[in-house]
């Protein structure tokens, strides 16, 4: 697979590591909705694996190479995955009230003998949007007499392969399940043997501009956190007494704001500075400065109008609140002054 030009924009997003790791995944759609076809299409352009689309048809249809692609039983069997089936024309051909682009509506002049199941037909479409990747489908009569759990068994022990795919067949696959606009009889049966497979679960439903997802993770259970919470207090611990060696060496840094006539570095002094040196500010307005005994804690904004005073220093320190960004900062974040 070549990643080096075509795939450049997404590793700068999740590195080599996780490319290979998305090349190496089975993408089993369960379901070929316009839901369920939008969502593997977001997969197939990053150069997922190969997918699998299965879905149920009311009878057997034939594919384009003349092999039957329905199963009449419940259970998988190798033989019954079929690669992506070359397109015929009728199947470019969209009409306007269709509401899946990967699922043209078919026509009644359509030879019946050539008809293709709606799982091969999106197996075929979304197979053209990336040559990396290797798309199959599988038909069956029912979804709901289905045995997911021998099903998802039989892709574990020998997952789908072709000729051109066959330097690939001997690397065991991840496999992700997508079960998209299916009711709970289905996705019940499909949870149950996704779970006793430890393979990971996605449910997706749309009911038009709504929708929504389930995660069911396989185990070990993947624990999803915020990496940037807005609701966290940064740790600068500017209440906490004596400041650490650090934080003195920046406060240090800066002298004396009210002495600084460059306009431009003064709107570039950190607010932590401008917090630390309204604080000694505030402290000398109320007669309470910093006693030299370093175990004496000094006095900090306890009352609302006092924390309002402060602000009010904040400003004024300020050559033009109105261009330097930094002291707007400072003021937004002053109550780092006195918060544990």
């Amino acid at each position: 697979m070549a990643t080096t030009d075509k795939y450049d924009r997404q590793l700068r997003l999740w590195g080599a590591s996780g490319q290979r790791a998305l090349g190496s995944t089975l993408v089993v759609l369960v379901g070929s909705s316009a839901c369920g076809t939008e969502t593997l299409k977001n997969l197939v352009l990053p150069g997922v694996g190969s997918i699998l689309v299965v879905d149920d048809d009311d009878a057997a249809v034939v594919v384009g190479n003349g092999s039957s692609s329905a199963n009449g039983g419940g259970k998988c069997e190798s033989s019954a995955v079929n690669a992506s089936p070359e397109l015929p024309d009728s199947l470019l051909k969209f009409a306007s009230h269709s509401s899946n682009f990967f699922l043209p509506p078919r026509s009644n002049q359509d030879d019946v003998d050539n008809k293709l199941s709606n799982a091969a037909q999106a197996c075929a479409l979304l197979s053209e949007l990336n040559p990396d990747v290797h798309g199959y489908h599988y038909t069956v009569p029912s979804l709901e007499d289905l045995d997911f759990t021998s099903f998802l068994k039989t892709l574990m022990d020998n997952p789908p392969s072709s000729s051109s795919d066959a330097s690939s067949a001997a690397t065991p696959k991840k496999i992700l399940v997508i079960a998209a606009d299916q009711p709970s009889s289905i996705t019940l049966p499909i949870s149950h043997a996704c779970h006793g497979h430890s393979i990971p679960l996605i449910l997706v439903r749309s009911y038009g501009l709504l929708g929504y997802v389930r995660i069911q993770t396989a185990s070990p259970y993947h624990a999803i956190i915020e990496a940037k919470p807005s609701h966290k207090i940064p740790d600068l611990r500017l209440s906490a007494w004596p400041l650490f060696d650090g934080l003195k060496n920046v406060a240090s840094s800066v002298n004396n704001l009210d002495e600084m006539e460059d306009t431009k570095d003064h709107s570039h002094v950190p607010f932590v500075v401008i917090l630390l040196q309204a604080l000694d500010k505030w402290r000398v307005s109320i007669s309470a400065p910093v006693d030299p005994d370093l175990a004496v804690r000094p006095r900090y904004p306890e009352t609302f109008a006092e924390k309002e005073a402060f602000r009010k220093v904040v400003r004024e320190m300020a050559k033009n609140i109105n261009n330097e960004i930094n002291f707007e900062e400072a003021i937004r974040e002053a109550h780092l002054v006195w918060v544990d």
